[in-house]
């Protein structure tokens, strides 16, 4: 395989603490075979396991580990959670669309360090639908620099300077285990 696979930090709730962390691939592939292996998230854009993501590629239904957004580790809620996370606002909901969404993914996949754990992302998107100040009080806390060392200790660069996940001696590879 030899390919290398960029990885993010998906969420601190479930999936981080295994020796072996769940990763969810993100894509915007149009094929039939791509959409049959994956779920949708929104318009253009659906899930799949990073085992789907390895066979797309295999199989040439995807150029490679490029058409992909990998994240190790997610957030997830129960029953009502959400809602009440959002009436404490320690959540904001707001609108977006696919495009949006992609365009972003792709500027940050280019040219930002996963292993900050997504921190500079957050910042953005607080600025942008007007929470600039509550990111700003919230920078560098203790929760973030925690995150940070998490990304810093659990995310290292590869062979061709790409962030994977760290080596894991039962993926037989480095990087992101592809």
């Amino acid at each position: 395989e030899g390919l290398e696979w960029r990885v993010w930090f998906g969420g601190d709730v479930q999936g981080l603490d295994s020796i072996l962390p769940d990763i969810v691939c993100l894509h915007s592939l149009k094929g039939e075979e791509a959409k049959e292996a994956s779920n949708p998230v929104m318009k253009d854009i659906q899930w799949t396991s990073f085992e789907n993501a390895k066979k797309l590629v295999k199989k040439g239904i995807a150029s490679g580990p490029e058409d992909f957004w990998l994240f190790a580790g997610y957030a997830g809620w129960g029953p009502k959670q959400l809602s009440g996370e959002l009436e404490r606002l320690s959540w904001y909901m707001c609108a977006t669309d696919s495009q949006t969404l992609l365009k972003e993914l792709a500027r940050q996949s280019s040219g930002v360090d996963p292993r900050d754990a997504g921190l500079e992302t957050w910042e953005l998107l607080m600025n942008m639908i007007g929470r600039g100040e509550t990111a700003n009080d919230c920078s560098g806390n203790f929760d973030d620099l925690m995150l940070k060392e998490w990304g810093r200790g659990h995310l290292l660069k590869g062979y061709g300077g790409e962030v994977g996940v760290a080596r894991n001696p039962l993926w037989g590879g480095g990087g992101g285990g592809g």
